[in-house]
């Protein structure tokens, strides 16, 4: 199996831990070296590969290949989400299947998209005393259809980071129509990880698909 955009091993740990043999792919190596190490700590057995998504270059061919929590939304161009698409159909055996999953657009998110300031939660981060505070904002590009997000984290010494984040967003049909120019044919699609069917109030589309 092939998980593209593996990052610390999200999914890939919990794959490993029962039983299945995991090729690692990401862009980062700093996430990757924290992946192996906690595989190490776990005394599982994980292949790490770094490259970009668009251009690797493997010499198997896989069952499964995963394109994890919203990675495909990387590929900002129609030009490199054809890339990503040719790339994995190039490293995919016959009967093999492709799950991605990318977020379902809603109006209400995009009218809240207002560049302002909003708190999102507390979290707990390694090697920190007490809790984060982390707020977000957002905005919206409906031309590009492009979401543009930052994450604020503030600390109790009152220094404050900046972490920004740019997203593709895709709607169902558009997908469909470009998976099937890609070689591919649609078998499932599931509203969230939990496969509850697709519909109005889905935060999430969740794309099992084969070669056509």
């Amino acid at each position: 199996m092939l998980e593209i955009g593996a990052g610390t091993g999200r999914i890939t740990l919990p794959l490993a831990r029962n039983g299945l043999q995991v090729v690692a792919l990401d862009i980062s190596p700093a996430m990757l070296k924290i992946l192996l190490e906690k595989a190490r700590q776990e005394g599982l057995k994980v292949e790490a590969i770094c490259a970009d998504m668009k251009r690797f270059k493997l010499k198997e061919r896989f069952a499964a290949i995963l394109i994890t929590f919203r990675t495909f939304q990387h590929a900002y161009t129609v030009e490199d989400q054809f890339a990503v698409l040719n790339n994995v159909k190039n490293h995919l055996e016959r009967d093999g299947v492709l799950i991605f999953d990318v977020y379902n657009p809603k109006w209400q998110y995009i009218a809240h998209g207002n560049w302002r300031w909003y708190f999102d939660e507390w979290i707990k981060l390694p090697g920190v005393e007490g809790r984060v505070r982390m707020d977000y904002r957002n905005r919206y590009d409906m031309a590009k259809q492009m979401m543009y997000q930052e994450f604020r984290l503030r600390y109790k010494d009152g220094k404050e980071l900046i972490l920004p984040l740019k997203m593709r967003f895709f709607f169902r049909f558009e997908m469909e129509h470009l998976l099937r120019l890609a070689g591919f044919k649609v078998e499932k699609l599931y509203g969230a990880l939990k496969k509850s069917p697709f519909d109005n109030s889905s935060s999430e589309m969740v794309w099992v698909v084969r070669l056509a």
